[in-house]
């Protein structure tokens, strides 16, 4: 009895530190800079090219377009991050365009309708508009840009006219792409971030949707996403 009423005693002395030990703890675990995030990102996109329809009216068919994303803080200002995304992109159907149009192309055995299946990955150092030395610093709104160099995969259907019938083909190209991508970003809690992102990939490739040559430039995806940040503990990873 004695041994038991010792052990009661010790444990009621000893319960006023144990709340000073966790909140020490939960200190000590907030001062540890979270300076690597990994990210989500789904949204819509389109892309530029000869048988999309006029982008400048946009007048183009729009896709489901995902991401996952890996960074790393390098200085106050900068990230680096490693981008690998998805997307789905449409012409237009061939009653879209003049029939002069289709006789061009038809002639020149170029694709009247294409659809696209790109998968993204790129490299790329972000900047941004307020600087922090760790996550607990950052502000409630930032805003941040970036460019970088990429590789794009896309595996596409492409449907051509010969000899007065329509015929579908696959093929599969890998191009390079600069990425130009920005946003802003929100702060929900300590270690989250909800943002709104835009990306414009300079592809070096006019041949993505099978048809080149009618419009100006090479084949730009473009897309939006809603994208959700965590800045994870590199001890622990993801908490």
């Amino acid at each position: 009895m004695k041994k038991l009423l010792s052990v009661i005693s010790l444990l009621l002395l000893a319960a006023p530190l144990l709340p000073l030990r966790v909140s020490g703890q939960n200190f000590y675990k907030e001062k540890i800079s979270r300076n690597q995030y990994v990210q989500a990102g789904l949204g819509l996109g389109a892309m530029y090219s000869d048988n999309s329809g006029r982008f400048r009216g946009l007048d183009v068919k729009i896709g489901p377009a995902a991401s996952v994303a890996y960074g790393r803080k390098l200085h106050p200002h900068l990230d680096l991050r490693g981008y690998l995304g998805y997307q789905r992109t449409q012409s237009q159907d061939q009653d879209y365009f003049t029939p002069q149009t289709i006789a061009s192309w038809e002639a020149n055995g170029q694709a009247i309708e294409s659809k696209n299946n790109l998968i993204f990955l790129d490299l790329m150092p972000t900047l941004q508009l307020f600087s922090s030395e760790n996550h607990t610093q950052r502000k409630r709104l930032n805003a941040y840009l970036g460019a970088g160099l990429g590789l794009l995969l896309n595996l596409n259907e492409e449907t051509r006219i010969e000899g007065n019938e329509t015929s579908s083909s696959n093929h599969s190209r890998i191009v390079g792409y600069v990425p130009v991508r920005g946003g802003l970003s929100y702060k929900l809690n300590l270690y989250t971030d909800i943002a709104l992102e835009g990306s414009l990939f300079l592809t070096f490739s006019d041949e993505l949707d099978g048809n080149v040559g009618f419009n100006q430039f090479n084949d730009y995806p473009v897309s939006g996403q809603l994208v959700f940040r965590r800045y994870i503990n590199p001890l622990r990873g993801v908490d």
